[in-house]
């Protein structure tokens, strides 16, 4: 058998074989080997190269040389019965480096195959090995649980997105960032945080080559379980412990939450705060990340003393018109702003005009909140009309809908809280209501109320 490549083929090949020798690969810390082995073959139709090290672990070391066998055997059987070839020759490259942290120990094997066709081929495979329990792990294994990896699925999205001098397609983004397993088979923990590989075809073509996002440790720390997370970046760290409550005596009252969108406002939320006590009240705030941080000591405020704080995006954005990208930059840049001012990224969330397609659940999530008791307090502007809607709407796990922006919707909240006690309600944050409902809230369902 003989193989002819055309000029404009020999030099593509040759473009390509340059790939194997300055690919990027997992940075190597700190190896747990004793040396290196370096084998080198060439014929007349291949040339072979094998780079790995000798791990005193005999677990981690068998893994190696069954990779090292199946890829090389697999690359032999596909040119034995070739006779002759012009230049360039096939070509077999497979590196395998190592590092680790904390009590992991990291293998990274990377095979590249030349064996015909418009370019070589490729394998990536990684290896995690705990040392404490002497178990290979996957990354599901260092996150708390499985709602923290669907977070991370959705964090590592937006950062394939939003990668410079990339233009992506987001359907394949989204496919290959699901939190499935094998979608996140190459990690690292670097200083500057958690490092994922998307090998070629995984979230983009062939030619954008493979992908590399490093999301900090200030994103996912809250997500990891303690003894894996890095250190921060953040200036200051803070640490917020809100009021909290004994929520026995609420039983068997009646209950109904509150909830105010589009503030903080430094005048009118403070006045609600200031007026709570008199109610035995809590309720939820879904603020709009442009205004906390200008509002930071009022947001500190509420969150201290036991109040829920929620996002409602950062700008207002009616989410349904905007592409994943943008999405997902409104949801980011108010958590973040949240963040910054309590210490602790929101898990509840309203999207504004209460829009949100499925799509939309699975980019942001976060928890749902919309309502059922709506006074329309932004159209009347009239603290009576808003206090006797209220009233007149309100039924036990009611979920109410107001603007602590204007001072028409506070007085008109606190009138109606006023008369509502008298009729046996206490009032309520979403967190408390989900608890004494025996809910335990998910992403995938939009809460209109929480009735028994």
């Amino acid at each position: 058998m003989k193989r002819r490549l055309n000029r404009k083929g020999k030099v593509l090949v040759l473009s390509l074989s340059l790939v194997v020798l300055i690919s990027s690969v997992f940075i190597v810390k700190g190896l747990t080997k004793k040396d290196e082995n370096h084998i080198l073959e060439s014929t007349d139709t291949y040339d072979l190269k094998i780079d790995y090290p000798n791990i005193e672990n005999k677990k981690i070391m068998n893994k190696i040389n069954e990779y090292i066998d199946y890829q090389k055997e697999n690359f032999l059987n596909n040119v034995k019965e070739v006779e002759d070839i012009e230049q360039p020759k096939y070509d077999f490259n497979l590196s395998v480096n190592v590092n680790d942290y904390k009590d992991i120990t990291h293998v990274y094997m990377l095979t590249f195959a030349y064996t015909g066709g418009a370019h070589y081929t490729r394998d990536d495979t990684s290896l995690y090995y705990d040392n404490k329990t002497k178990e290979f792990v996957d990354l599901k294994y260092f996150f708390k649980d499985e709602e923290s990896f669907k977070k991370l699925s959705s964090i590592a999205y937006y950062y394939v997105l939003k990668l410079e001098d990339k233009k992506f397609d987001e359907l394949w983004v989204k496919k290959g960032t699901d939190p499935t397993i094998d979608n996140y088979r190459h990690f690292n923990f670097k200083d500057e945080g958690l490092e994922i590989l998307f090998p070629p075809y995984q979230v983009a073509s062939w030619a954008d080559g493979e992908i590399k996002i490093t999301i900090p440790y200030e994103e996912i720390n809250d997500l990891l379980k303690e003894e894996y997370r890095g250190i921060s970046k953040e200036t200051e760290v803070i640490n917020i412990i809100p009021e909290t409550r004994d929520l026995s005596k609420f039983q068997d009252k009646k209950l109904i939450a509150f909830t105010f969108d589009d503030g903080p406002s430094e005048t009118n939320t403070n006045y609600l705060l200031d007026n709570l006590d008199k109610y035995d009240a809590k309720v939820t705030f879904f603020v709009l990340g442009s205004r906390v941080e200008n509002n930071k000591e009022t947001i500190k405020r509420a969150y201290l003393e036991g109040n829920d704080i929620g996002s409602h995006t950062y700008n207002h954005r009616n989410l349904n018109l905007l592409s994943d990208t943008a999405l997902m930059e409104e949801l980011k840049k108010s958590n973040d702003a949240i963040k910054e001012a309590i210490g602790k990224t929101p898990t509840l969330l309203r999207p504004p005009y209460g829009n949100l397609t499925y799509h939309g659940k699975e980019l942001a999530n976060m928890n749902i909140v919309l309502w059922n008791v709506d006074p329309l307090d932004w159209k009347y502007k009239d603290k009576n009309r808003v206090a006797n809607e209220i009233i007149e709407h309100a039924h036990d796990g009611a979920i109410v809908l107001v603007h602590d922006i204007y001072k028409s919707s506070v007085e008109g909240a606190l009138l109606a809280m006023e008369e509502l006690q008298k009729q046996g309600y206490a009032f309520v944050t979403i967190t408390e209501m989900a608890k004494l409902r025996g809910i335990t809230l998910d992403t995938e369902t939009s809460y209109f109320s929480m009735k028994k």
